[in-house]
Formats: structure tokens, C-alpha cells, sequence
């Protein structure tokens, strides 16, 4: 995997619709492999991101589990609770899953190697 960051930000929503709209009329070469996410206040932040979600982000890194199963395995957590937060974590981007085998097991894939938070 290339070295990619993701930041994830916490500003009001105008400051980021602005950062979007300068984004769209500014090519930054510097910045290829840099993916802002941001959140509106911390509080929505802090229900994204959890110690349990970021043990996962850095299993799926390190251990590239071929399933949810085995990630949840891996992580000593019950599959329920480990495939829900496997699913928002893809929803926000922060993952990718990638269906594969006869079963199609979704198999969770690591999109960043670095996850910054700025506030």
C-alpha cells in the first residue's frame, strides 16, 4: 500500500463546504495522498471514531484479515458488534470491503497506512 493519510477534521460545516469549493479549483499535487474527512464537532467525531473502531483500522493494516470473522477473531471481539462497526467504518471511508470466495465474504481492506485527527 502507497503511504496515504487520512485527516479527520473537526470544523463547522460552512468552513468545510468552503474548503471543498477551493479544493475543486485548486489542484494539489502535494496533497494526492491526503483524504480529509470532516466532522462538525467533536461529539460526532468521538462516536465515529472509538478505541474499539481504531483497534480495527490497525488489525485491518497490519494483519489484513480475509474476513469480518477473522478480523473479529483476531481481535477477540464478538462478530456482531465487530461486522457493525466493519460497516460504518466503510461507510465513512475509512475502509474498503472487498467481496470475495464462493460464501462472498466481505473482506476488510486498509485505504490509509497514517490517520490524523486535527481539531
Amino acid at each position: 500500500m502507497k503511504n496515504k493519510k487520512v485527516i479527520l477534521l473537526v470544523e463547522p460545516s460552512s468552513k468545510a463546504l468552503d474548503r471543498a469549493f477551493s479544493a475543486l479549483e485548486q489542484v494539489q499535487k502535494n496533497n494526492k495522498n491526503v483524504t480529509i474527512l470532516s466532522f462538525p464537532d467533536f461529539e460526532t467525531l468521538g462516536r465515529i471514531i472509538t478505541g474499539a473502531r481504531l483497534e480495527l483500522l490497525s488489525n485491518i493494516r497490519i494483519m489484513k484479515p480475509r474476513s469480518i470473522q477473522e478480523l473479529a477473531r483476531l481481535v477477540k471481539r464478538d462478530f456482531k458488534n465487530v461486522y457493525q462497526d466493519v460497516k460504518l467504518l466503510a461507510e465513512f471511508g475509512l475502509i474498503e470491503l472487498k467481496e470475495s470466495g464462493p460464501r462472498k465474504s466481505a473482506a476488510p481492506l486498509a485505504k490509509f497506512s497514517e490517520i490524523i485527527l486535527a481539531a
